[in-house]
């Protein structure tokens, strides 16, 4: 699955609402940073997302300055991890290894609460 880009808070709001796990990525198209963490992000998306239930998402801080600002954005890049709605985590600047284990141990959850909800 790729990356969804979020446009407004209520695209944020819906995407929260629709998925029990989401990892959102803050970025702007100035950041340098970003730039190099963004090919990361999208390769965890593309093999740890699970459908409906852990998405991933993205969002330019210029372009949805209110979701920025209800995120509390001092620095960025900057990643949130969202469970059932909340923020569980989060996570800034540009590190690899630390972005890897914190969207692995959100797939490992969305995996075990998708496999709960099959019947046997």
């Amino acid at each position: 699955m790729s990356v969804v880009d979020i446009n407004s808070k209520e695209q944020f709001d819906a995407l929260i609402t629709a998925n029990p796990y989401v990892a959102v990525q803050a970025h702007a198209e100035w950041c340098g940073p970003c730039k190099a963490i963004s090919p990361i992000f999208k390769k965890h998306a593309e093999t740890l997302s699970v459908t409906d239930s852990y998405a991933f998402a993205r969002f330019d801080t210029d372009q949805v300055p209110d979701l920025a600002l209800e995120l509390g954005i001092r620095s960025i890049p900057a990643f949130f991890f969202f469970e059932n709605g909340d923020k569980a985590a989060s996570l800034t600047g540009a590190n690899p290894p630390a972005l890897k284990k914190s969207v692995e141990e959100l797939s490992e959850k969305a995996k075990a609460k998708a496999s709960d909800g099959v019947s046997s």
